[in-house]
């Protein structure tokens, strides 16, 4: 033992070794202690987050989310995000965001002073007296009915499917079928969804030329693919009531919960809009990816329809 060095441990030299164990959680965090998935957020807890989003989605389908108005996984503050109507206090959206509650650490709550809402408009109806275009383009109001005052939407992408054209699925609710600015069939609407999802398919009547473009501003964009909407991307969209608007995507699979039912896998857009613009196209350069679902009244954000249907 004589040719051994001794060392004595202190309470000075125990204490420093707990502050720098003290430094070390701090900086480094849970975000060390396992794999990451999208933007930083450890697997597990993106997990956590997911089956969160399904129990909230799974009230908002089943008419139980009150106020809040749409919720989605911000993957880079590894939160859910869940906006609600400023001052709602009904037992329904208690309990909604109650539920929300029981894992706090989880969860932002923002408020809004507009409710989200489907964007169709009522106006005049289509004009018979108007000149008639060579072809009928993507992004073109269409027009419940001939008389009076009617429902206005927008027209989608002509040829996402087929020989057809579309628009909003709430659009198709209100009305199934649809007329051009000159008065001139469009279509009768053959598939949609609403609530759940937001899109149309309307097969173009008899004698419609359907071209495969959309109106940008006073000229058109040819059409050459699809795609989804993804995460930082810029778009582009036009509707019958604010023409063409841009922004980026700040948020996907998001679930807004319209008054009419909830409606799940939208992305979010920082462009503005307004009534009159649901089932517009949303597009990058040639390449269209959804179709204009809602927002508030006036402003962004604007809720987007992947083409995924």
């Amino acid at each position: 033992m004589s040719g051994m060095k001794r060392t004595t441990v202190t309470r000075s030299m125990l204490s420093m070794a707990a502050a720098a164990v003290l430094v070390l959680t701090t900086q480094v965090g849970p975000a060390a202690s396992g794999p990451t998935a999208g933007g930083g957020c450890l697997v597990d807890r993106l997990d956590e987050l997911r089956v969160l989003r399904h129990r909230l989605d799974g009230l908002a389908l089943d008419g139980r989310a009150g106020n809040s108005q749409y919720w989605y996984i911000d993957h880079q503050r590894c939160t859910l995000t869940i906006a609600t109507l400023r001052g709602a206090a009904d037992p329904a959206t208690s309990a909604f965001l109650n539920t929300a509650r029981l894992m706090p650490a989880l969860v932002k709550i923002v408020e809004l002073d507009a409710a989200i809402r489907s964007r169709v408009a009522k106006g005049p109806a289509a004009d018979p007296n108007s000149h008639a275009a060579s072809g009928f383009h993507g992004g073109s109001a269409i027009y419940s009915g001939l008389t009076g005052t009617v429902l206005i939407c927008t027209a989608g992408f002509n040829g996402y499917r087929p020989n057809t054209t579309g628009t909003a699925g709430h659009c198709a609710r209100d009305a199934p079928t649809w007329y051009d600015g000159t008065g001139a069939l469009v279509g009768t609407v053959d598939q949609s969804r609403f609530p759940g999802a937001d899109w149309a398919v309307i097969p173009a009547a008899e004698g419609l030329t359907l071209t495969a473009d959309i109106v940008d501003g006073d000229s058109t964009t040819a059409i050459t693919g699809f795609a989804r909407p993804r995460l930082r991307d810029r778009v582009c969209a036009t509707g019958a009531s604010s023409g063409t608007r841009c922004g980026t995507i700040d948020a996907t699979d998001v679930t807004v919960n319209y008054p009419e039912g909830a409606v799940t896998g939208l992305a979010r857009s920082t462009q503005s809009g307004a009534a009159g613009d649901s089932g517009g196209p949303v597009h990058i350069g040639p390449t269209g990816v959804g179709l204009i679902s809602g927002g508030p009244p006036q402003g962004a954000p604007t809720f987007i329809q992947p083409l995924d249907f």
